[in-house]
């Protein structure tokens, strides 16, 4: 009944045969499926045979380790220290003494012939339990109590030895097959022992020391066990793979340190770092609130709203993980259309890629089920699905390994039923946490960098320096010295239509960026809505209740209130339609510093609940005047306030400030706080469109379209450092001075 309901299927079962092997330091085994029909379907005849070289037992061993259920002696060896086997120096894999019952998944007559090292005689085991039914329910069609002690297992010794002609080894030939069989089936398990002890040889050069040869037979002949899409798949990942990230996290630092390819310098995250606390994942697992603003959401509202709510306490700054420390090797994939030919994939590249996952190794073993195409372990398909996809890679764009060991990782334990790691305590919890937050920062910053190089710089030229209508403007002119007028007059043609297309074009961007910079400024101004509502419909109850007594003051007073706050949801109407496209085509000479003090009421109850202090220096002479309109300078605020103050809930800092220098005299505006900063790695990338760091909340968009919308009035906005930097975080310098004159 344990091998039976306690293993998930044959598969399974015939790999802790294997295992077992493997811990009685065999150099090699062998599965045989004997007088399977030809498409390995059973019939009566079939059986399974497994034979190994390994130590073999003794008849004390049989009986008080083999005979006895769930036999403790492994585990207590390995926690007073003695983990290896003897000979190969193997980490033990067994421990529970269950694995050997997986025997009896399989069939219901067994004979197991083993002989240990220096031994005259072979010892020979014979389960029969073909007498009973399949859920020993009845014998022979009786229905009956049965107890342990009715059924008898035959032992006997046999000398000279006849099955094991070798010094030692054991064979396990079983009958009466159960389950189904097929040709399907058998490839699968191929598969399986293929990455059983060599999580790396088939995709890299690397090889593993150990030798643990693993034969599979079909009815005499022998079956490919290697994947056959091993050197496939390592041309893949030596060719198409665009990032290669391998690493460690260290538990007692709790940070990750790892390389950017085979010859990329070492780096090193830390979990505390701005950059890691500010992704989705981090937020919706540690934070009361994902964030303190109103958040874009698939359905419309908050993420608490949808049910997603924090699994953790805030952690204190030191604590370890319980997961233990452990390495890691991915290749990472770019499953896009239209990308660089190096990269690019085929429908049939794919496809196979599909077939392959992160896989789990514990002392260079693989722990089943993960890493299989059908189980995602880390979550990674959920985690998409409930928050921003395209925060996160798929699965299948990831092939690799974790792998973790007994020594470092004594609390990632496996199920008795083999079906992945126990539950227990944090240790799991914090392992598949720790592994898709890793892989979420390295989208968000790694990956987006690839992305950002890949794009066209060539494409982005050719417009600015006008090359095409040059090229065109030379071609008439050649024409027209041959005497060809109605080749010049053709080309003047295609000059004309090439401007209209173009016109319509650039036309068509610009609204899509005023569409998009709307879309971030309602997504603000509706938060303060949302605030001042809930205080109206409070104060309307109120005066509803008050109504009851009339003639009291009070009433008025309230109603008078009502009429405040309504009239605030108006004002603030009002602010969200300057910031339509109508709105920003109206220049002006502007003054600044009103706009400003505008955006800084909307974020003041922001900023005051994050204790985030706000100064503005004003320096003395001309005020701050730019030829524009207000909804194009309030969209700049709103995003360089808005980065502020989501930089700040990554960071732990009891001083937070943002200072706003207006320099009329210089036409400039710089935005600084003394948040985390902008890492010099991200410096090139910050204004590029779908570039960000914020997780789930960021677009990329915001600094994008700020620059733009600058770009348009001939205006820019930059990063400063040094001298002109204002506080210790991110200065930003918005300069109204137009290009043309600088």
């Amino acid at each position: 009944m344990l091998g039976d309901q306690l293993i998930k299927n044959e598969r399974i079962a015939l790999v802790e045969l294997i295992k077992n092997a493997y811990d009685a330091d065999a150099d090699s085994v062998e599965v045989r499926f004997e007088n399977f029909n030809e498409d390995m379907s059973i019939n009566d005849c079939s059986s399974i045979v497994v034979k190994d070289d390994g130590c073999g037992m003794n008849p004390e061993k049989i009986k008080d380790s083999w005979m006895n259920p769930a036999d403790p002696k492994k585990y207590i060896e390995k926690e007073k220290g003695k983990r290896k086997t003897p000979e190969k120096k193997r980490v033990i894999q067994g421990e529970k003494g269950i694995g050997r019952f997986s025997v009896l998944k399989l069939g219901k007559s067994i004979t197991i012939t083993t002989r240990f090292e220096g031994s005259e005689f072979e010892s020979v085991l014979k389960y029969d339990f073909t007498e009973f039914d399949d859920e020993f329910t009845s014998r022979n069609d009786e229905q009956k109590d049965i107890f342990l002690d009715e059924i008898e297992i035959d032992y006997s010794e046999v000398a000279p030895p006849e099955l094991i002609t070798g010094s030692r080894g054991t064979v396990i030939e079983i009958c009466e097959l159960k389950g189904q069989w097929n040709q399907n089936i058998i490839g699968k398990l191929c598969r399986d022992v293929s990455g059983l002890t060599d999580p790396v040889s088939r995709i890299t050069d690397r090889k593993v020391d150990d030798n643990f040869k693993i034969s599979i037979f079909c009815n005499g002949e022998p079956v490919p066990v290697e994947d056959e899409n091993a050197e496939y798949l390592k041309r893949l990942v030596e060719d198409k793979a665009v990032l290669e990230i391998q690493g460690e996290f260290n538990s007692e630092q709790n940070a990750f340190v790892f390389n950017e390819g085979k010859n990329g310098k070492t780096e090193r995250i830390s979990l505390e770092d701005p950059k890691i606390k500010g992704l989705w994942i981090w937020k919706r697992e540690f934070e009361d609130e994902v964030s303190g603003y109103i958040q874009p959401t698939l359905s419309g509202l908050s993420i608490e709203e949808r049910g997603i709510k924090p699994r953790r306490n805030r952690r204190k700054a030191g604590d370890s993980y319980q997961c233990g420390s452990f390495s890691f090797h991915f290749f990472i994939f770019d499953f896009s259309r239209g990308i660089s030919e190096k990269y690019e994939l085929k429908q049939s590249e794919k496809d196979m890629l599909k077939d392959y996952r992160i896989y789990l190794y514990r002392d260079n073993v693989r722990v089943y089920p993960y890493g299989d195409p059908d189980d995602d372990w880390l979550n990674i398909d959920v985690t998409r699905g409930i928050g921003r996809a395209g925060n996160f890679f798929s699965n299948d764009q990831i092939v690799g390994w974790i792998d973790i060991s007994q020594e470092d990782n004594p609390d990632l334990r496996d199920k008795t039923n083999r079906e992945g790691l126990i539950e227990k305590g944090d240790a799991v919890s914090d392992f598949k946490f720790l592994i898709p937050t890793f892989l979420s920062y390295i989208k968000q910053y790694h990956y987006s960098r690839y992305k950002q190089k890949g794009k066209d710089r060539n494409v982005v030229d050719l417009s600015r320096s006008e090359i095409v209508s040059k090229r065109l403007s030379d071609l008439k002119s050649d024409f027209k010295e041959k005497g060809d007028n109605p080749s010049v007059l053709k080309v003047g043609e295609i000059e004309k239509d090439y401007k209209k297309e173009k016109s319509y074009l650039l036309q068509r961007a610009e609204i899509t960026e005023d569409l998009a910079g709307v879309g971030l400024s309602v997504e603000m101004a509706s938060h303060d809505i949302m605030l001042m509502i809930a205080r109206a419909d409070d104060i309307a109850k109120q005066l509803s209740r008050l109504s009851k007594n009339s003639g009291d003051d009070e009433i008025r007073q309230r109603s008078d209130m009502l009429v405040g706050v309504l009239s605030q949801v108006t004002d603030s109407m009002r602010d969200v339609q300057s910031l339509f496209k109508s709105a920003k085509r109206r220049k002006k000479a502007l003054r600044i510093e009103p706009v400003l003090d505008k955006i800084f009421q909307i974020y003041k109850s922001l900023l005051e609940k994050k204790d985030i202090h706000y100064r503005k220096v004003v320096f003395p002479g001309s005020p701050l005047i730019a030829d524009t309109n207000e909804g194009v300078v309030m969209q700049v605020l709103i995003n360089l306030f808005d980065n502020a103050s989501y930089w700040f809930d990554t960071v732990d800092s009891t001083e937070k400030e943002i200072l706003v220098t207006l320099n009329g005299s210089q036409g400039e505006l710089i935005f600084s706080d003394n948040g985390p900063g902008i890492d010099k790695d991200d410096l090139p990338y910050i204004f590029e469109a779908f570039y960000s760091g914020k997780g789930r909340e960021g677009r990329g968009l915001g600094l994008y379209i700020a620059r733009q919308l600058l770009q348009r009035h001939d205006y820019t906005i930059s990063v400063t450092e040094g001298s002109r930097g204002k506080l210790s975080g991110a200065n930003f310098v918005v300069s109204f001075i137009k290009e043309e004159s600088e």
